[in-house]
């Protein structure tokens, strides 16, 4: 028998997402949305069933319709589904503690523990978050048990010191596919770690510094074979169109003649559901100054979230009116008087500032 499931984690459904303002309350939908979608896919491809490898809730008290909606779905589904906690929705103030009953098709592991599946041929290895004492116990093959065998583990890889993986456990489990959680873009560490082991990402954005657009991995095991991995696209948030791998959109300033160009050319590249980082390299020759935060203010509100990077140089502004005039003949007065080297960089800073720049 084959198994073929769908590994998500890190939904965080009920996140405020303060930090995109009064883009949030949409941003929230397309959570409801994504988790949707996961769903969808799971009933597409036939799935035995679906993992969420912790933190489906942002954190323990979101509000009733979010607990409602994750429920609903997970009734609603042609297949199981498998939910640890993580650290944002933790074991012991999880929200599905507070219903009195849950669905037969959920399989909510609140502690560290091996749970067989016989109608699937599949046993777990739940590692919840909170739990970590507990898991290098079980962190390994069972010669005795189901043919297929996985791990759900909520926590990060070792960085720098900090980490709740016991790496050196997980590398010699033996186990058919570790499904991990915490991490919000999609990594593979099988390489790394000599067992087919993923982060599957969030299915949606979440902060954004992650890889978009976000997805779920449909994982497929066969008979002593390696897992097929497929990610497979949930997310509505996209990079704009032209940017690199990790979203930075690098834009040459010499084909532009004014600030207004400028911006009507940066929000052809925005919609509704971007997250984009612009990076603006070259030399401004207008003679108006470019000033990139009034420029991601006039954006801001044409995208989910914007950052722009001023890496360009600025040509030397030549003086245009009366009082330039005058202060350009103080400067080369002070300049021929053998003035420190700094008074360029002052006259053009005033030049810069009278024609309306910020700093």
């Amino acid at each position: 028998m084959a198994l073929r499931f769908l590994h998500t984690s890190d939904v965080h459904l009920g996140r405020s997402f303060r930090y995109l303002g009064e883009r949030a309350p949409t941003h929230q939908q397309r959570l409801k949305q994504a988790l949707e979608r996961v769903y969808q896919i799971a009933q597409e491809q036939q799935c035995n069933a679906v993992l969420i490898a912790g933190d489906l809730f942002d954190h323990p008290r979101v509000g009733r319709e979010w607990v409602d909606l994750a429920l609903n779905l997970i009734t609603s589904a042609p297949c199981p589904t498998l939910v640890i906690a993580g650290n944002h929705d933790p074991a012991e103030r999880h929200p599905f503690r507070e219903r009195t009953s849950l669905p037969q098709k959920l399989h909510f592991f609140a502690s560290t523990e091996r749970k067989r599946l016989p109608a699937l041929e599949m046993e777990v290895i739940a590692c919840p978050a909170g739990d970590e004492s507990r898991w290098q116990a079980v962190l390994r093959r069972d010669p005795d048990g189901a043919p297929y065998q996985i791990a759900l583990i909520h926590g990060s890889m070792p960085s720098a010191g900090e980490g709740t993986i016991p790496v050196s456990t997980v590398r010699q489990c033996g186990l058919d596919y570790v499904a991990l959680g915490d991490w919000h873009s999609p990594q593979d560490l099988s390489h790394k770690l000599g067992v087919p082991c993923w982060y599957s990402g969030a299915p949606e954005m979440i902060m954004p510094d992650q890889r978009l657009p976000a997805v779920a991995l449909l994982v497929e095991l066969h008979d002593s074979q390696p897992p097929q991995i497929t990610p497979l696209h949930t997310g509505s948030a996209r990079y704009p169109t032209g940017s690199r791998e990790d979203g930075t959109l690098e834009i040459a300033l010499e084909a532009f003649d004014s600030p207004q160009s400028l911006l009507e050319a940066l929000a052809a590249h925005l919609q509704e559901t971007t997250v984009a980082r612009i990076r603006l390299v070259g030399r401004w020759h207008a003679d108006t100054p470019l000033d990139p935060d009034a420029l991601q203010e006039s954006l801001q509100s044409r995208c989910l979230w914007l950052e722009i990077e001023p890496a360009f140089q600025s040509a030397p502004l030549a003086p245009q009116t009366p009082f330039e005039r005058a202060l350009t003949q103080v400067y080369e007065a002070r300049k021929a008087q053998g003035a420190p080297s700094t008074l360029d960089e002052a006259y053009q800073l005033a030049l810069y500032l009278l024609r309306g720049g910020r700093l």
